[in-house]
């Protein structure tokens, strides 16, 4: 069984045995002590806040249609049913669909079952904005670099990528750094978990530098990163961090902010 295999296999048990747990992994929101509306508010207190900071930003995000990618049981694409007009979350596995069907909150969100390695459900252009949160690390390459690609096909040329992935570090392709810590991440650690009872889940930090390339690749511009608050000042290696991509083409020369310029010195030093 390949390793986006295993991702589906692991996650349609997973969201079958304890769904809520699944997308957050902490013991509050295990099946026998969950607070569904708790656990909702966490999505509608993320999104209250992406939304608020895009309006900082000055960036301007039409309202039509968003992908929720990686919906889970929906915490995520419910909160963001009341910002736009439409909502479409995406999840790998079955039970999570289910289950995001049975709590939808909402009548403009749907859900869809997609086991491809792309959103070629979706035709060109479909969103305006795409999130995605602590979905891509779950991952392997080289299906999560053409999620990654797809996110920009599926968008409007005027439209905004945000997606929350943990930083990680940059290996050569082909060397045996990089070919050991694929066997890791896609076997030996699934492994490792399987034989200590735990959920065979996969964590495969992207390196900025490679994101930068991915993004570039498939004609996109990172236009700002953030650290997640709870990690600045963490001296953990892979610290979660949010991009927000655009279209190369709505870009052009301008900056976002002093901060996207810091972020952007910081991607091309590690690429040195």
């Amino acid at each position: 069984m390949s390793a986006f295999d295993n991702v589906r296999s692991t996650y349609e048990k997973f969201g079958a045995d304890d769904p809520f747990y699944a997308v957050l992994s902490t013991p509050e929101f295990r099946s026998d002590v969950l607070n569904k509306d708790s656990f909702y508010e966490t999505g509608r207190q993320e999104i209250s806040r992406q939304m608020q900071l895009i309006g900082e930003s000055g960036i301007e995000v039409a309202r039509s249609r968003a992908l929720d990618f990686g919906c889970g049981v929906g915490r995520l694409s419910n909160a963001l049913a009341t910002s736009f007009n439409e909502v479409v979350g995406v999840d790998i596995s079955s039970t999570m669909v289910k289950e995001a069907r049975q709590n939808c909150h909402t009548e403009n969100c749907s859900f869809i079952q997609n086991t491809n390695q792309d959103l070629s459900i979706f035709p060109d252009g479909h969103f305006d904005f795409v999130y995605s949160s602590i979905t891509l690390q779950h991952i392997p390459m080289p299906a999560s670099g053409q999620y990654l690609a797809d996110f920009l096909r599926v968008l409007k040329k005027d439209g905004l990528i945000i997606c929350l992935v943990p930083d990680g570090r940059w290996s050569a392709p082909g060397s045996i750094q990089e070919r050991a810590t694929r066997l890791y991440r896609n076997h030996l650690r699934p492994l490792l978990k399987t034989l200590r009872g735990k959920p065979a889940v996969q964590i495969h930090p992207i390196a900025n530098r490679s994101m930068k390339e991915i993004i570039v690749s498939a004609g996109g511009q990172i236009v700002h990163t953030e650290v997640t608050p709870e990690y600045r000042e963490s001296r953990r290696q892979y610290k979660p961090t949010y991009y927000w991509i655009r279209h190369a083409e709505a870009v052009g020369d301008c900056s976002l902010d002093q901060t996207t310029k810091s972020s952007q010195d910081l991607i091309s030093s590690r690429a040195a």
